[in-house]
C-alpha cells in the first residue's frame, strides 16, 4: 500500500504543502491576504479586550487652584460612575463668587462627560452632607433633552428641587467656553 504523502496531519498545518487544485497564482495571493486580514483583525480585538480588562475609566477630581482661581479654594470627586449616572462630592473651604463656584461645578460635569464621550449632562439630583460637603448625582446622554425618567430611571423628577425644569448642556457649546 502505498503511503498518501499530501495526508494533513491532526495539529499540523502547512499552508505550502496544501495541493494547488488548479488555482492560479492570483487566487493564491488573495487567500493569503485574506488570511493575514484575519490575523491582523484576532489581534485586533485580543488588543481591545486586553483593553477593556484593564477596568473602568479613572474617576474625575478637579481642584479649582487648578484653574487659576484665587478666589475660592474648591474641589469636585467624582465618587461613583454608572451606566448613565456619576455621584460627585463637592468640598469647599472657600466658595468665591456664585457665578464662579456656579462654573467650577459645570466644569466639572462638563470633564466627566467629556470623560464619558457623552454629549449632554444634565444636574438630577444634589444635597447637602451633615459634613458640610455638597453631593450631586449627574446624568450623562448623547441625546438632546431626553426623557429624564426613562433616561435615567423614575427616581429622578423632571423638574429641580428648586422648581425650574432640569436642562440639558452641551459638550460642544461649553468647549468654547472651558477651552483655552
Amino acid at each position: 500500500m502505498k503511503e498518501n504523502k499530501s495526508q494533513n496531519h491532526a495539529g499540523s498545518c502547512n499552508f505550502a504543502s496544501l495541493p494547488d487544485h488548479g488555482s492560479s497564482k492570483k487566487a493564491r495571493i488573495k487567500m493569503k491576504i485574506m488570511i493575514v486580514l484575519l490575523l491582523v483583525g484576532l489581534c485586533s480585538s485580543s488588543i481591545y479586550c486586553a483593553e477593556a480588562d484593564k477596568g473602568p475609566m479613572p474617576l474625575i477630581k478637579i481642584d479649582s487652584a487648578d484653574y487659576g482661581d484665587p478666589k475660592s479654594k474648591m474641589k469636585l470627586v467624582e465618587l461613583e460612575r454608572n451606566a448613565k449616572t456619576s455621584k460627585i462630592r463637592l468640598t469647599y473651604e472657600k466658595m468665591g463668587s456664585s457665578v464662579g463656584s456656579s462654573m467650577f461645578i459645570v466644569r466639572a460635569f462638563y470633564e466627566i462627560a467629556k470623560a464619558r464621550g457623552t454629549e449632554y449632562f444634565t444636574n438630577l439630583k444634589e444635597w447637602q452632607e451633615p459634613d458640610g460637603s455638597r453631593i450631586y448625582i449627574a446624568g450623562f446622554t448623547d441625546t438632546k433633552d431626553a426623557d429624564i425618567k426613562k433616561e435615567f430611571g423614575e427616581e429622578f423628577e423632571y423638574n429641580n428641587e428648586y422648581g425650574p425644569k432640569r436642562i440639558f448642556m452641551s459638550i460642544s457649546q461649553l468647549k468654547t467656553i472651558f477651552t483655552k
